[in-house]
């Protein structure tokens, strides 16, 4: 096991070990700036700086006007101040910016809206339901029953004509959409309308659409009729590491906070709010093109991954994410493990195909850090053909070409 691996590698000196430790994140970081292709869909190259460090030791548990600590006005400014950022260009009222990650943000909105033996409805894992949304997650620590949402593997989307009945027969109090992969919009209003029929709430899980979105691409699930919104605050949105909930209701929004203090967090992170308030000002003052560039990459990506004759999921993609089948080749862990030998960097996702679906069957690509680092679509010819032999067969020559390519946008 890699675990025991490095346990019995580790010097007995803790100082030696740490130094052991920098260097390897010294020579992850050069492999991501001058050697690899950034292809995960989970993260992205930083855009902004962390400002302030001595921000991250402070206390601050309460809300603005109301803190535990006495003399924390200056701090109140910068949550106030950020939440309205991330709010406006979210297209919501209001923003809850302290979970410090998108699972406790959800965890926040199951506490809120469901008690424990209460019933979910979530995407199946293998159409990119997270592991937050599951009982193996976030659902399960909040003790929820947890039913899977009929899913059309042509449509790429909940099954409008079975969700009736599924919402009839489990009586979920919540539903959740929202996914790993998201090649394409949910249908959020017909969505909406079924579940408010039948009383519950809809969760919108935004982590990995959360950039498209505040720059009025992909779609806009509030005003769709999604009840809340929960999201990464990197990813895509390409923030510091974090998550945050946005709803324009001010019952639901209580309702959240109060989960998310006291119920979850105690004092946070406040350094990572002003980079978090950076991006979501870099995104108003987009007007879309990142956005935009991240999905004509993907695309040109997925038409040329096609070309080379390998199975893109759903013919292509309208986000900034593209999916290959890799079933035919070994699956999509082996798939990824193969890439990651010549510096191609992605992750395993699930493959909703209609002649089987497949909970680890395909790769998952996503454009939004090779965007940031300049990538074009006249690369991503070249991308796919090298994805394409890598996963046939990775070589030294190949890990070379990748390097050259990468070379071509440099830090």
């Amino acid at each position: 096991m890699r675990l025991a691996e490095i346990e019995a590698t580790l010097p007995a000196d803790g100082a030696e070990a740490l130094r052991r430790a920098a260097e390897a994140a010294g020579l992850h970081t050069r492999r991501v700036e001058e050697e690899a292709l950034l292809l995960y869909a989970g993260g992205n190259a930083p855009r902004v700086a962390r400002e302030f460090p001595l921000l991250s030791a402070q206390p601050s548990m309460g809300y603005p006007g109301d803190k535990y600590q006495a003399g924390l006005e200056p701090i109140d400014v910068i949550e106030v101040t950020v939440a309205r950022l991330v709010a406006d260009v979210m297209g919501a009222r209001f923003a809850e910016i302290r979970p410090t990650s998108a699972t406790l943000a959800n965890l926040a909105v199951y506490t809120a809206f469901a008690q424990p033996g209460d019933t979910i409805a979530v995407l199946p894992d293998w159409a990119g339901g997270h592991l937050s949304h599951h009982e193996i997650g976030a659902a399960g620590v909040r003790g929820l029953r947890v039913v899977e949402l009929p899913y059309d593997t042509e449509m790429l989307d909940v099954d409008l004509d079975r969700l009736s009945d599924l919402l009839d027969g489990e009586r979920p109090k919540l539903v959740v959409i929202g996914a790993s992969l998201m090649l394409r919009p949910h249908r959020v209003g017909e969505i909406a309308a079924r579940v408010h029929e039948r009383g519950a709430h809809l969760l919108y899980d935004a982590s990995h659409v959360a950039g498209l979105v505040a720059e009025g691409r992909f779609q806009t699930p509030l005003r769709d009729g999604a009840d809340v919104v929960t999201f990464s605050t990197y990813k895509s949105f390409a923030g510091p590491a974090g998550g945050a909930i946005v709803a324009d209701d001010p019952g639901v929004m209580e309702r959240c906070s109060a989960a998310v203090y006291p119920g979850l967090t105690a004092n946070y992170d406040v350094g990572r709010l002003l980079p978090l308030g950076e991006a979501a000002l870099a995104h108003a003052r987009s007007g879309g093109d990142y956005a935009d560039r991240c999905i004509a990459n993907a695309r040109a990506l997925a038409a040329a991954l096609a070309a080379e004759g390998l199975a893109v999921v759903g013919g292509g993609t309208d986000s900034h994410h593209v999916a290959v089948d890799v079933r035919a080749l070994g699956g999509g862990t082996a798939a990824a493990r193969r890439l990651a030998e010549i510096n191609i960097l992605l992750s395993e996702i699930g493959c909703p195909a209609p002649d089987g679906p497949d909970p680890a069957g395909a790769i998952r690509i996503g454009t939004q850090s090779v965007t940031t680092q300049g990538f074009e679509p006249a690369d991503m010819p070249a991308v796919a053909s090298l994805i394409a032999r890598g996963l046939l067969e990775p070589t030294e020559a190949l890990r070379a070409e990748v390097a050259a390519i990468r070379r071509k946008h440099p830090p």
